[in-house]
């Protein structure tokens, strides 16, 4: 790995959650995995490639990348992230999320949600803020991006979380969250681009910023992806609706923001994975925020990864992505 991962290597990362009624499964039983509920589609946007499009063709940015499998999964889901040893994997249309200890490499807990419109309720994307709800909770808050729900207005949902951990309080063992805040962003227009936005909190600078793209197919940045930034909400206000006004700044990277997902910030770089292998397209892309531009853009897919990315999170002073079947571990090479 890169000198520029170790030196955070205990950085906690980020997770995923939803609420409400819960179906606890015995603590680090080892049993046979669910297959994929089929009655929860991952319902993604459908790009197919125009010809001559250059957006679309692998950048040489990247370097040379060791893939590993690092932990077997098998359950299908829509956004990943970590906390501490945690991970956190939500399923499409919050119908459940999965509770997985990292460190041991075990399911621990899967949590049945509040079903919503798969069109809607999509969690492309998840991510914790710097800030608690309270000084006393064990989690800070947790931010899930949906879709466009009205007024052609982008949704991040702000949850309260409340673990459970076991008697001697050595393990977390279930978990609820509480719907605090919703935050609705600017109506999409050519000029923002404010259209399937996904939220990220900068864990360090505590700045919340989001990558989306302008899905009016007759305008000229069609697709193309645009990286804005706003300052926090504050969580004491139930419902916001933010305007053009409230965009801090914003920058354009050199890429269609088509089947983004599952980003990550990690010492001032937005990590965002990338990919619909049925079109041959997968990618990591890597965004510095101070530079504003595109650095690394690894294509995946010529390195063997035939799966989509759902969720890049950093674990052990390593980049990891998740899909349906596997945690995989990437490091770059010296």
């Amino acid at each position: 790995m890169s000198r520029r991962v170790s030196l955070f290597a205990l950085l906690a990362s980020f997770f995923v959650v939803t609420a409400f009624s819960c179906v606890k499964e015995e603590i680090f039983a080892i049993e046979p995995e669910l297959e994929p509920d089929s009655s929860s589609p991952d319902t993604v946007a459908v790009y197919v490639k125009p010809a001559n499009d250059p957006k679309l063709e692998p950048v040489d940015l990247d370097g040379p990348l060791t893939i590993t499998p690092f932990a077997e999964l098998n359950y299908k889901h829509q956004s990943a992230a970590v906390y501490g040893d945690y991970a956190f994997f939500v399923r499409d249309g919050r119908s459940a999320i999965r509770l997985y200890d990292v460190a041991r490499k075990r399911k621990i807990y899967t949590c049945s949600l509040q079903g919503g419109s798969t069109t809607v309720y999509h969690s492309n994307q998840s991510t914790f803020g710097t800030d608690k709800y309270d000084s006393r909770d064990y989690f800070p808050l947790l931010y899930i991006s949906q879709r466009a729900r009205s007024e052609n207005r982008c949704l991040t949902e702000v949850y309260r979380i409340f673990p459970l951990f076991n008697a001697d309080s050595t393990a977390l063992i279930s978990f609820r969250a509480e719907l605090v805040q919703e935050i609705f962003f600017p109506p999409m227009s050519k000029e923002n681009s404010m259209g399937n936005v996904n939220c990220v909190i900068d864990p360090q600078s505590g700045k919340m910023y989001t990558y989306s793209r302008n899905n009016n197919s007759g305008d000229s940045n069609h697709g193309q992806c645009k990286i804005s930034c706003f300052v926090v909400p504050d969580v004491r206000q139930r419902t916001v609706f933010l305007e053009d006004s409230d965009i801090v700044h914003a920058f354009m990277i050199d890429t269609r923001a088509i089947n983004m997902q599952g980003g990550c910030i990690f010492d001032g770089r937005l990590y965002i994975g990338q990919g619909y292998p049925a079109k041959q397209y997968v990618y990591l892309n890597v965004v510095d925020l101070h530079e504003e531009r595109l650095v690394k853009r690894y294509d995946l897919l010529a390195k063997g990864v035939d799966w989509e990315p759902e969720g890049c999170f950093f674990y052990d002073g390593n980049i990891m992505l998740a899909h349906t079947g596997a945690i995989c571990r990437i490091e770059e090479e010296e």
